[in-house]
């Protein structure tokens, strides 16, 4: 009886020794998934830093599979956006938000998401813009081509027209400048868009400059190229849609001044008790 309890009592203290080795087990091994993930956490900003996105996300990610913390899922989108990846961007973002609404970046990537929705924004209207340039233009171009059902009619019931004298033949079409003031109202149309689209990139360059205006604001080299990038598209889209739409006001002048009726001089005797003379009437060449 006395060697089964001091049996028990071996064992149970065998038990109470085991219990803690487990313990401080379990904590070294998550303290050292930590530390690894540190590691994985500085390098992909090392990465990140030096224009590394890939890397970058790949750090990232080897880090959030040992330590899942909202703070990664931050630092994914960044090296995304970085990247160019603007849509897995904005959806890292918002899962960030999802997770930690309060967390230390959780204003930041409220600004970041706003901003990319405005960007988006900007963009749908400019193409709307100017897909609807593009079908103004082609819709001038098919009115040009073929005529209307009523011109058609007219014509048909028309008797055929007698053959035309020389006199005739030698006249000049009843419009020459028609085809010039077509032109002229498709050069400006599509000056009118790209002109558009510079206002659009202009308005953003503008509003990537004031984001990094502001006080307290932190330089974002992204955003410096992004601003520049705009605002060289800014540049030329508006110097470009004013001179396509000069281009296309001379050309509609100048098809307005050739569809005017031709104007002759006429020279007629001027005759007075003190002066004798001619008198020229109409335009001169």
């Amino acid at each position: 009886m006395i060697r089964v309890l001091v049996c028990l009592m071996l064992l149970a203290a065998a038990g109470t020794m085991a219990a803690p080795a487990d313990a401080v087990a379990q904590t070294a091994a998550s303290i050292n998934k930590k530390q690894v993930a540190k590691q994985y956490v500085d390098a992909g900003l090392a990465a990140q830093s030096a224009g590394d996105y890939d890397a970058a996300i790949t750090f990232y990610s080897k880090a959030y599979e040992l330590v899942p913390h909202p703070t990664l899922i931050f630092n994914l989108a960044q090296a995304h956006r970085l990247a160019g990846r603007i849509e897995l961007a904005l959806s890292l973002y918002k899962r960030y938000l999802s997770e930690a609404p309060n967390g230390p970046q959780a204003k930041t990537a409220r600004e970041l998401v706003s901003e990319i929705d405005a960007h988006k924004a900007d963009e749908a209207r400019l193409a709307e813009a100017a897909r609807q340039a593009d079908d103004a233009r082609k819709a001038d171009e098919a009115r040009v081509r073929s005529p209307s059902v009523a011109e058609r009619d007219r014509s048909d019931a028309a008797p055929a027209p007698a053959a035309p004298s020389p006199r005739d033949a030698a006249a000049p079409d009843a419009s020459p400048g028609r085809s010039l003031q077509i032109a002229g109202v498709a050069v400006a149309t599509s000056g009118v868009a790209a002109l558009a689209i510079g206002i659009g990139f202009g308005l953003h360059a503008r509003s990537l400059a004031d984001q990094l205006s502001r006080d307290g604001a932190v330089y974002d080299p992204a955003k410096v190229r992004a601003g520049e990038r705009a605002n060289t598209i800014a540049i030329v889209g508006i110097a470009g849609g004013s001179a396509l739409i000069a281009a296309g006001a001379v050309l509609y002048w100048r098809g307005a001044v050739q569809s005017r009726p031709a104007e002759h001089a006429s020279l007629a005797p001027l005759l007075s008790p003190r002066a004798v003379g001619l008198v020229v009437s109409g335009a001169l060449p």
